[in-house]
């Protein structure tokens, strides 16, 4: 072969031949504020875009409810969701950062407190290991593998039907509900909107907190695995970045 066919082949075939690698991102159809937006905005939507930028990626986003998130990225429709936390049932098709056999925390997308609501004078207590008063089942946002996962282990009864923790914040004020479960800071923010302004008041202790990842489809890694390192270096960097202005 001819050294300048040789450079033609190694120019065809090279990772970052002029065009970046499309990443589809899915997102909840439903915002969960500060964190996420349909529209790809909250503070992890921005790192994940920012990141994506660094890395060399075109992000584009696929609005979906987020059960269906994780079938389109098992699927291969989708490559990546921003808040995948580290679960066994989420192993056989997701890819995550990993250090030394294990997720590697320093490269989240963020860590999250999720916490117990319940309408003002309620009778819900939790205790940081037993929660107790419930007449009726707690509300938990669709789709959420890790909610579900905490209340089955402690024997408590659920019901997972509302599509995000405001639809579940409503239905608990009509008294479909005696608590509802989600994101600490995203119930706080709703707790100030007109809806539910002393209305609703959240347990002092939060039922558990949880580390989320950018999780990335194994098919999209296995084609994209050097770049996936560099957006997932990124987002480490970013957030450490944003750590240290925040002291």
């Amino acid at each position: 072969m001819s050294p300048k066919r040789k450079w033609l082949v190694a120019v065809l075939f090279a990772p970052a031949f002029g065009l970046a690698a499309e990443l589809r991102m899915c997102v909840d159809q439903h915002a969960h504020l500060p964190y996420l937006t349909p529209q790809g905005g909250g503070t992890v939507g921005r790192l994940v875009e920012r990141a994506a930028r660094e890395a060399g990626f075109k992000l584009t986003l696929l609005v979906a409810p987020v059960a269906r998130c994780r079938v389109e990225v098992e699927r291969g429709t989708a490559h990546a969701y921003p808040l995948t936390p580290y679960l066994p049932a989420v192993l056989p098709f997701a890819q995550y950062p990993m250090q030394g056999g294990l997720a590697d925390s320093t490269r989240a997308t963020v860590r999250a407190r999720v916490a117990l609501f319940r309408p003002v004078g309620g009778q819900v207590k939790f205790d940081g290991v037993s929660i107790s008063g419930l007449d009726r089942k707690v509300l938990v946002p669709f789709g959420s593998l890790v909610l579900s996962e905490v209340l089955r282990a402690r024997q408590v009864p659920f019901d997972q039907e509302g599509r995000s923790l405001a639809i579940n914040f409503a239905k608990m004020l009509a008294g479909r509900g005696d608590a509802a479960a989600g994101f600490e800071a995203e119930g706080l923010q709703l707790m100030a909107q007109p809806p539910f302004a002393g209305k609703i008041e959240m347990l002092p202790l939060p039922l558990f907190e949880q580390t989320y990842y950018l999780g990335v489809s194994k098919d999209y890694y296995a084609r994209h695995g050097v770049a996936v390192e560099r957006l997932w270096d990124a987002i480490g960097r970013l957030n450490k970045a944003a750590e240290a202005q925040e002291k």
